[in-house]
């Protein structure tokens, strides 16, 4: 991928009004997100990103000198999202409107053809193998689950895609997944990757796997859970399920399936 035609989107929320999130303290939260940052700014090939935050949190100007520093521009964008609708269906309907608000209002985004959206708080290890030999012109998401078998994987999870960390072109997300997250609620377990599975699916756009999986690591918000680099034996594993084609971001529902 030629790296300026591609920015980094980091979603932030400092201050949580979203139900279902176990890490609400605003001082470790805003902790996870400077050190992601400063991880992006320093360890990544990614010369344009973008931090928005939908809680009214304004980032330190630091992190622009820390940019500069090397030769990289850093957009820090900052609005209230709509507090009552995030608690009513969920975090997932708070980064739809990150998503919207961004794709108005960033000076960056105009710069670009696409971009790699990665959760915020998240640090992907491997940014520039994983997007090394992907197309700027093209889209990219990960399933839910790499290895299981998709009938072992809950009925519930089955028409998802993973959104940690995806790319897309600004078009596709602008024709297929700007509105998507409206509908989800996650009261009733439709959540964000469901909402963007659903709206790719009824769609005629084509979607990919990243030519190699995204290897995170860090903290999430909903549970606490740990997520860690995997192991060798895994990475050859998922390496060879993938070249035998049984990975893919886009599964078409089966009879029974809860959601189509």
């Amino acid at each position: 991928m030629i790296y300026d035609k591609c920015a980094l989107v980091i979603p932030s929320s400092v201050y949580v009004s979203a139900p279902n999130t176990s890490l609400v303290d605003a001082e470790e939260r805003e902790r996870q997100y400077m050190e992601s940052i400063s991880f992006f700014i320093r360890q990544t090939p990614l010369t344009r990103i973008i931090v928005c935050d939908n809680s009214g949190f304004h980032y330190p100007g630091s992190l622009y000198n820390l940019a500069q520093s090397h030769n990289k521009e850093i957009e820090l964008l900052s609005f209230q999202g709509n507090n009552e609708l995030v608690g009513d269906y969920g975090k997932g309907y708070g980064e739809g409107e990150i998503m919207q608000f961004v794709l108005s209002n960033s000076s960056l985004i105009a710069k670009v053809d696409g971009f790699l959206k990665v959760t915020g708080r998240l640090k992907l290890v491997n940014t520039g193998k994983l997007l090394r030999d992907c197309n700027h012109w093209e889209n990219y998401f990960m399933p839910i689950s790499l290895l299981r078998p998709r009938f072992m994987v809950p009925k519930a999870a089955r028409c998802c895609v993973n959104t940690q960390v995806y790319y897309t072109t600004k078009e596709f997300f602008s024709g297929v997944l700007l509105n998507a997250y409206k509908e989800v609620r996650d009261k009733n377990t439709f959540f964000l990757e469901h909402a963007y599975h659903k709206a790719v699916a009824n769609s005629t756009a084509k979607v990919k796997c990243f030519p190699v999986a995204p290897e995170i690591t860090g903290m999430s918000g909903s549970n606490r859970w740990m997520f860690k680099e995997r192991r060798w034996t895994k990475k050859i594993l998922i390496k060879l399920v993938s070249l035998l084609g049984y990975i893919r971001p886009i599964y078409r529902p089966l009879k029974g399936d809860k959601f189509t």
